[in-house]
């Protein structure tokens, strides 16, 4: 009976071993890696405040995860926004989950 216990707990301890050993494909390759999300999605100005604005987003990936996405429109001081304007919105980094959504945002420009 001992020995039964002691091959489970064994057996056990192995498992547990293995299941939190990373695995690392390139043993060569030591450096960490981090993923930049980047992407763009089209959208229509809601409301707009100063440079910011809540727009509803017509086409794009970030509409998996919402519709509503808070956009600063400071990075092109170029133009001129008003509510009901069609934008597309370049942005990189972590989608922020709050409502509506905050990013990065590295470009804005008006569609006509």
């Amino acid at each position: 009976m001992r020995l039964k216990n002691r091959f489970l707990l064994l057996t056990f301890i192995i498992g547990l071993l293995v299941a939190c050993t990373p695995v690392n494909t390139d043993p060569n390759d030591n450096e960490i890696k981090v993923d930049k999300a980047t992407g763009f999605f089209i959208g229509t100005i809601e409301e707009k405040s100063d440079q910011n604005a809540i727009v509803n987003v017509d086409q794009g990936e970030i509409l998996k995860s919402g519709n509503r996405v808070f956009v600063n429109l400071s990075v092109n001081s170029n133009a001129t926004f008003q509510v009901g304007d069609k934008i597309r919105v370049d942005y990189e980094g972590e989608v922020r989950e709050s409502y509506p959504f905050r990013i990065n945002v590295t470009n804005v420009e008006l569609i006509n």
